[in-house]
């Protein structure tokens, strides 16, 4: 069981033209083939990585390690060591298990922070149920422990028996408000991983139904839809416009089956013995391209119907690397960005976003997509200058660029860029504008960006899209000269 040591450099979604600082951090893993030298860990642990390198119990000596694949979404991560001499030594293949039953004994195995040694802590398996594993993304399957995890935890293995190597899941959370409450990713969650790794060579993410539902557990509200007494279901209120779904399901459509499973009116199925779970852990079991059988009441009449399952592809993306990237354009000081989660937890102090954003953006969150490639494009500050003097807006959507509605930052970048008229106007939200000269506001761009250190008026991908930049005012090297 290797530790894992990663240095690693984040991106800035409130500074998108730099980069967060360099930073260390460490964590656990386990070796699940000796043949193919494979290791896997938390894709946490080595996101955004800039060196990887990997540690055997009692062994100083740090090996070079590479990412192969990485899951965020599933926050599992495999990677290898390409130094033979590090598999040199025997090593044994851990088998993986069904989720265990309640009150079953769980073995911890990882190097948290305290110490170098391995550390191994036990607990018993709590309850399974859906967790998010990364913030605001779908829900997964998890298993509960009662076990300790602690920050260099994350990616060890979660022993059912540590005599004969068989694992449970791999550790990746832990509650931070309550004592010994743990998360481990279980054996399902990892297979698909592997599957996907196997079949595609990338992880491509996990299936969303396509569609948002409400309890059935309300007597009028089942009789209104014409349930009867002996049939139970969720209702469908609003469905992705872009999904497969949309040209399958209505609106107040009650799904009372899912690939033949009966839903219950908390939309829930039953996983094992008294035990259930969200319907939706049958959807993300799922592989992208599978289709999905569904039973609906519409109408008082039962229908059997089918559509594709594809990946979740929200109005607001949820995770950097895998549905957004930073990016930014500035104009006349005014800097724009596209809306995203990772931005907000950036400007607003990781999860303290849900309290401090604007509610008309937090309105936003929860959207679908309309147009392929939409996004929401907020003017997140204003750079001061004497140009855009007077102007104090912060995190606010700008929906028009001189009468025109805007889909993307891509676009406004390219009005921006083919403008002839005298003024640009930019409409925010509520009816408010910020307009400048555009002459003025292409003339004052390189000073701009040269007072605040920043090279170019747009992101590396606006560059790609829109074939154009502004480029810093270059400093005066003669004036340097003379000052040193």
């Amino acid at each position: 069981m290797p530790a894992v040591f990663v240095v690693k450099a984040d991106p800035n979604y409130a500074q998108p033209w730099q980069m967060r600082p360099q930073r260390s951090s460490s964590g656990s893993a386990f070796i699940v083939d000796t043949k193919r030298r494979h290791i896997m860990t938390n894709a946490h642990v080595v996101s955004n990585e800039t060196t990887v390198h990997v540690r055997r119990p009692g062994n100083p000596k740090k090996w070079r390690a590479k990412v192969l694949c990485e899951g965020k979404i599933a926050d599992l991560a495999l990677v290898t060591v390409e130094d033979d001499q590090f598999w040199t030594d025997e090593l044994l293949d851990l088998r993986f298990v069904d989720v265990p039953e309640l009150q079953d004994s769980i073995l911890v195995a990882g190097y948290p922070l305290g110490g170098d040694s391995l550390s191994i802590t036990k607990g018993i398996v709590s309850r399974v149920v859906m967790t998010r594993y990364a913030h605001a993304s779908n829900k997964l399957l998890g298993i509960q422990i009662d076990a300790a995890i602690n920050p260099g935890n994350s990616g060890g293995p979660a022993f059912a028996d540590l005599q004969q190597g068989k694992v449970a899941g791999v550790a990746f959370s832990k509650l931070s408000n309550a004592d010994n409450v743990g998360y481990i990713i279980p054996y399902q969650i990892i297979k698909h991983f592997l599957q996907e790794y196997e079949q595609h060579g990338i992880f491509r993410g996990c299936c969303s139904v396509g569609f948002r539902w409400q309890d059935m557990e309300n007597t009028h509200l089942r009789e209104h839809l014409q349930v009867a007494a002996n049939q139970s279901g969720s209702l469908v209120y609003k469905i992705d416009p872009l999904a497969p779904a949309h040209d399958v399901l209505k609106e107040n459509d009650v799904v009372m089956e899912i690939d033949r499973v009966p839903i219950a009116d908390d939309g829930t199925v039953e996983f094992r013995n008294e035990e259930r779970v969200e319907f939706s852990h049958i959807v993300r079991a799922k592989h992208i391209g599978d289709s999905l059988d569904v039973k609906v009441l519409r109408d008082g009449q039962l229908l059997d119907l089918k559509f594709q399952l594809k990946q979740r592809r929200p109005l607001v993306p949820i995770l950097h690397g895998v549905d957004c990237v930073p990016s930014y354009f500035i104009v006349g000081g005014l800097v724009f960005v596209p809306l995203s989660i990772p931005f907000l937890e950036h400007a607003y102090g990781g999860l303290n976003w849900r309290k401090l954003a604007p509610v008309p953006i937090l309105a936003l969150v929860t959207e679908y997509c309309e147009l392929a490639e939409q996004q929401v494009v907020v003017l997140f500050q204003i750079l001061a200058a004497e140009i855009n003097f007077g102007y104090k807006f912060q995190t606010v959507k700008c929906e028009q660029f001189n009468g025109r509605e805007l889909h993307n930052l891509k676009q406004l970048a390219e009005a921006v860029d083919t403008c002839k008229e005298k003024y640009m106007r930019f409409g925010l939200e509520g009816g408010k504008s910020v307009i400048l000269d555009r002459v003025q506001a292409t003339t004052a761009g390189p000073v701009i960006l040269k007072q605040h250190a920043i090279t170019f008026d747009r992101s590396a991908d606006l560059q790609k899209a829109t074939n154009n930049s502004c480029v810093a005012e270059q400093p005066d090297t003669k004036m340097t000269e003379q000052r040193l």
